[in-house]
């Protein structure tokens, strides 16, 4: 019981999907050179789609900025000093989102998402357990 308390107090949801998030901006210089030196040296207008591989590539960044503002907002409301309750929008959101990733690219990133998702779970129930 004490690890609930613990996970359900601290501050680390938000924290944690942003840190995903700028693992990924990050990981698209180191896992794409090439094909970010393409958009750079080509220019950037209509580069995107140059091919599938670029493109993928400009969604791998581009997939990081959304997910920085949901991790960004989990922790604007995780400072404060009552959760707010009912966030289960944003909750089931990120289940599909990261069930969905798992399910069609198993060996991706998408699983370190499970322990926000599950601390964010506890989060919102004791929120909603708690709302008068």
């Amino acid at each position: 019981m004490r690890l609930f308390s613990y996970i359900i107090e601290l501050r680390w949801v938000g924290r944690w999907i942003m840190g995903v998030s700028i693992t990924h901006l990050v990981f698209t210089f180191i896992m794409f050179p090439a094909h970010v030196a393409f958009i750079f040296t080509r220019g950037f207008f209509d580069t995107g789609v140059a091919n599938a591989e670029i493109g993928n590539t400009v969604w791998f960044f581009f997939f990081g900025i959304p997910l920085f503002l949901v991790g960004y907002m989990i922790d604007r409301d995780e400072k404060k000093t009552v959760m707010p309750p009912f966030q289960e929008v944003i909750l089931i959101s990120l289940v599909c989102m990261t069930a969905l990733g798992i399910l069609l690219i198993p060996a991706s990133g998408f699983w370190l998402m499970t322990p926000a998702i599950f601390g964010f779970y506890l989060k919102n129930k004791s929120a909603n357990d708690n709302w008068n």
